[in-house]
């Protein structure tokens, strides 16, 4: 239990930490600004860039999987993980009488609790959008809800990932960068060779828009489950054993 209060504590200095920056304010700003800006262009008449609104949640969880989370995953884990780390900010927190790991979980979590807010934020702005303009009898909330809670397993994947590349960098612009180049680097890999795809954790970004179909891949979501699982429990011991056994 005393365990649990010391993460927790950690976690309520890392969150004031993240929203003391005002880029991560504005980032929140932005996001939501392009969401609504997104169901504005569907209002305007021959638009190519304009959305279905009946669809819209779904759209606009596939533009927070694969480019706004992410982004969000890669600037958290550069400036709160190997950003600390490379100028020794770190060690104010490794004076506290935690161990160690604890630390560094205690970051995930807050990294993983800002992702949800990106999440919970476009379900609510996109839902209120949706009904507004096509009313409550074309659109399922609950479908959406858990649409959004299946989408944030593959960002807890991300997360994991981008710890273990912050505790190998050695500044924040280089974990940055190598997460960058993961990212993208595995997207190309999956579309130039198909047959790899499905071992690849970034093809399941989209795996929230499995279920709001009339019939759910069940197979293929218990598959993605368990890749996502793998590539997360092998991401994570790799970051615990270089963060535990790092000098600062």
């Amino acid at each position: 239990m005393n365990g649990m209060k010391s993460i927790m504590g950690l976690v309520s200095c890392e969150n004031q930490k993240i929203f003391r920056q005002r880029k991560y304010q504005v980032y929140l700003a932005v996001v939501a600004l392009i969401v609504i800006g997104g169901a504005a262009l569907s209002m305007i008449p021959g638009n190519i860039l304009s959305f279905t609104m009946v669809n819209y949640p779904y759209t606009v969880l596939s533009m927070l999987g694969y480019v706004f989370a992410p982004l969000a995953i890669f600037m958290l884990s550069s400036d709160f993980l190997s950003g600390e780390m490379a100028s020794n900010e770190i060690k104010v927190l490794l004076t506290r009488p935690v161990a160690r790991h604890k630390v560094l979980l205690a970051k995930i979590i807050s990294i993983a609790g800002y992702i949800g807010i990106i999440l919970v934020g476009g379900f609510l702005v996109s839902s209120i959008l949706s009904i507004a303009l096509t009313g409550f009898s074309s659109f399922s909330i609950l479908t959406a809800l858990i649409a959004y809670v299946v989408g944030f397993f593959p960002l807890l994947t991300f997360i994991a990932m981008s710890a273990m590349i912050a505790s190998l960098s050695k500044s924040g612009t280089s974990c940055f960068s190598f997460c960058l180049f993961a990212y993208l680097g595995s997207m190309v890999l999956g579309l130039v060779f198909s047959t790899l795809s499905p071992a690849l954790f970034t093809s399941y970004l989209g795996m929230g828009n499995m279920v709001i179909g009339s019939v759910i891949p069940v197979s293929r979501l218990l598959m993605g489950f368990a890749i996502l699982t793998g590539y997360g429990l092998t991401f994570l011991s790799v970051s615990g054993l270089k963060f535990v056994s790092r000098d600062f």
